[in-house]
């Protein structure tokens, strides 16, 4: 895989956000949604994601490529509003239908530490290492850019929504570059216990440099995610993201489906 396919894979193992607040409430009462982990809190989670391409220039068959990753998610402190998180790859595994793709580097081992508000917003990435050397390609730049979600900054009721944009402006590679607008609305769907389901939907807009060859995708992301109130992180989450890809004298439509699982202790 080139420096833009490894930028665009390693996307989707890094959204790992959370969302608590304060447990055993009405589920209809208002809430403020806050991030409040405990300090030294360990979490395990598998993360999975599939894209099927429907395009002439790709096999029929089956997904044009699949991924699977597990990681370790560690509470480092929790000072006033910051969170610090050190996330390790543990392990990975992709397969893909293109030939001539060489497969994503073995991210085993790598680890990065950032840095989040108490209402998920991406402070910060203060270092990282063991990440394959691309070429053109800054994993900590990545990192720092790769979150669009934001908890709202009032008490809220299941039923209300809020929205948040986030461009995104990233080199892929010494000739290639992506830039992302995404406008996310939020919806607090209900509380049952401790599990806050939270639902997301918007539209994506991308145009990409790919050697010199301008492409343009539009579509939509949806997706579900639930939230351990009392515990402070994600229990899984479902995400599918929808393209109609422009290249010029060809045009494909792809989707991606991702899940993300929390894993029980060992």
């Amino acid at each position: 895989m080139n420096a833009r396919g490894y930028g665009v894979a390693t996307a989707a193992f890094l959204f790992l956000l959370t969302a608590p607040t304060v447990a055993g409430q009405s589920p209809e009462a208002p809430v403020l949604l806050r991030m409040v982990p405990p300090k030294g809190q360990v979490s395990r989670y598998v993360f999975s994601m599939q894209t099927d391409v429907d395009s002439p220039m790709v096999p029929a068959s089956g997904p044009l490529m699949t991924m699977r990753f597990f990681q370790t998610q560690t509470v480092l402190d929790v000072a006033g509003e910051v969170i610090r998180y050190r996330t390790t790859i543990d392990s990975t595994t992709m397969t893909t239908a293109m030939p001539g793709m060489d497969m994503l580097p073995d991210l085993a081992g790598s680890a990065f530490t950032t840095e989040i508000g108490t209402r998920g917003e991406q402070l910060g990435v203060t270092d990282s290492e063991g990440f394959p050397d691309v070429p053109g390609f800054n994993m900590e730049d990545f990192l720092q850019d790769a979150s669009y979600f934001v908890l709202p900054d009032q008490v809220i009721s299941p039923g209300d929504s809020w929205t948040q944009g986030a461009p995104m402006s990233l080199p892929m590679g010494p000739a290639g570059s992506v830039a992302a607008e995404v406008e996310m609305t939020h919806t607090f769907v209900s509380l049952e216990g401790t599990f806050a389901t939270i639902s997301f939907q918007g539209p994506i807009e991308m145009e990409m440099d790919m050697g010199g060859m301008g492409v343009t995708a539009t579509g939509t992301i949806t997706g579900t995610m639930v939230v351990d109130l009392a515990e402070g992180r994600y229990q899984s989450q479902v995400s599918q993201t929808s393209l109609d890809i422009d290249m010029g004298a060809m045009a494909m439509k792809s989707t991606t489906t991702t899940t993300l699982e929390l894993l029980p202790d060992p």
